[in-house]
This record gives C-alpha cells, structure tokens and sequence, in this order.
C-alpha cells in the first residue's frame, strides 16, 4: 500500500457513508488486493422439487470464504413456482402464487447491481444517495416445453433491459463513472458472459 492510500484510509476512518464505515472498507478492499486467494467466495444454493410440477423450496445457508466453510447456522428459505394465472392454464388442480424463478434472478439482478453502486461510490468517494434498479426480461418458453430442440437456445430470451435510477451530488466526471458501476457486478456477469457448463445429472433407481 502506498502512503497515499494509508493517508487516504485514516483520513476516511469513522466516515459512515451507507451504514459502512468508509476507513475499514478500504482496508477490506486493500486486503482483498493483497490476498486474492483468501478472498476468494464461495455461494451455494439447494432447491428440493415438491410434488406439484415446477414448485421448488430452496435453501441457502453455508458459504465458503477462502476455501474456509461458514454459516452452518443460516437457512434462508425461498418458495418458487409460477403466478396463479399460468398455473390455471397450464392446468394446475389448486393454482397458488409464488415468484417464479426467473423472478428470482432478476430481483437477485437488481440487488447486486444496487450494492456494486454503493460500494464502488464509497470506494471512490462519490456522493450516491439512492438507487432503484428495475430489470425486464422478455422470455420464449418453447424450448422449456420441447417445441423448440436445444439448438434453439440463444432464441429463449429477447434483450434483457436493465434501468438504475442514481441520484447524488456528483459532477459530470462522477456520473460518468457512476455509469460504468454496473458493469463490475457479479451477478450481471454471471447473467450476461458466457459461462460454458454441462449439469452433473445423478439418475437413481427410485426403488
């Protein structure tokens, strides 16, 4: 760490900018840059499939920071499956509310993105005071239900949009940069670059 930026964390040292203190988040930041490897997380999630069709209770709990496993005693629970209006016409018995799945990864979308703002406006000191994220996502069903093969996969989704309300005290150069935030979320990454993957399928006799 140079001078500089040890004078830049004390100077920020009981700076409370989102509920954080601004000093230790640098620190963090600092470390992180030191200690890749230690840093490096770990999330999981378990969905078991309920009886009725596309219903699934997940469960996220551990986690894994720097190959060290945690939160044995988290258990957050998420109920998923479809509006009652689609169930009706797909011929569900007792149609029932939940968000769907897709739902699910948009809203993750939208937290993602809002805490990558917040914790890159602490980091470069720029005045952020809230931000709304809303995400739209046009989808094709057809492959779902086996009317379209598998080389039809790019066709499922039209453009996802994407649009972040910011506001703040910020010059042109710091809405500038303010803009590109988004880019370096985790989630938004995960959702748009290509991540080439195979599922592990376990076909067991249920006898």
């Amino acid at each position: 760490m140079t001078p500089d930026e040890m004078r830049r964390e004390a100077s920020r040292k009981g700076d409370i900018e989102h509920e954080v203190d601004a000093g230790e988040h640098l620190e963090f930041i600092d470390w992180l840059e030191a200690n890749p490897e230690d840093g490096m997380l770990e999330f999981s999630a378990t969905g078991d499939g309920e009886a009725v069709a596309n219903r699934t209770t997940a469960t996220i709990g551990d986690w894994a920071l720097g190959g060290d496993e945690m939160g044995a005693d988290r258990e957050h629970t998420l109920e998923f499956g479809l509006p009652p209006e689609l169930e009706e016409a797909m011929g569900y018995v007792e149609p029932t509310d939940r968000y769907e799945a897709i739902e699910g990864a948009l809203a993750g979308l939208t937290a993602c993105i809002n805490g990558t703002i917040v914790y890159n406006a602490i980091r470069e000191d720029v005045d952020v005071e809230s931000v709304t994220t809303t995400v739209r996502a046009p989808v094709d069903l057809r492959m779902l239900f086996g009317i379209y093969d598998l080389d039809k996969a790019d066709d499922m989704y039209g453009e996802l949009e994407i649009d972040v309300d910011v506001t703040g005290d910020m010059t042109p150069e710091e809405a500038s940069m303010v803009r590109e935030f988004p880019m370096r979320s985790p989630v938004y990454n995960l959702m748009t670059l290509a991540h080439p993957n195979r599922p592990r399928v376990e076909v067991r006799s249920a006898a």
